[in-house]
């Protein structure tokens, strides 16, 4: 019975994730999940689409449309440069985009276009006010997604 057992491991599981989004801000958290997206879409062979959703309020693309765009293209370099660093063959797209109905939306609309069969992203360690105030993004995400999500928690340094 036990030979049976061990037999069954020997084989390789199917991937379980072949398209993981990965929404970037930027920030050393969100640098932390696209690592951590690069080892799983390594070991799954999956395809990564990195993501960077621009806020903007309809009044706000409205009234400085320049300065809108030139931040697309500032996110569109930072997001370039963030995908230099990862194997070309596991990113299958960069997606940099307006939203005016908020960046969790814009998320779980995007992991549902390219059907995405996981989610990683970063927390930020906001305190329960902040949180309150503003909402959370990745709470958010998690609890709408149309896929599994994978929060990765920024480490915190003792000093």
């Amino acid at each position: 019975m036990k030979e049976t057992i061990f037999e069954s491991f020997e084989t390789k599981p199917a991937a379980l994730w072949k398209t993981i989004l990965v929404p970037i801000d930027f920030s050393e958290g969100s640098k932390e999940a696209v690592k951590v997206a690069v080892c799983l879409a390594e070991q799954c062979s999956a395809k990564l689409t990195l993501l960077h959703v621009v806020q903007l309020s309809p009044a706000d693309a409205i009234e400085t449309g320049t300065a809108a765009y030139e931040a697309m293209d500032s996110a569109r370099r930072s997001l370039d440069q963030m995908a230099e660093e990862i194997p070309a063959e596991l990113v299958s797209q960069k997606v940099v985009c307006f939203s005016g109905e908020g960046v969790s939306r814009k998320i779980i609309q995007t992991a549902r276009e390219i059907s995405s069969d996981l989610i990683v992203l970063a927390t930020h360690a906001y305190g329960f006010f902040k949180r309150a105030l503003l909402g959370s993004t990745t709470a958010s995400v998690n609890r709408d997604a149309p896929c599994e999500v994978l929060v990765v928690r920024q480490r915190q340094v003792c000093r």
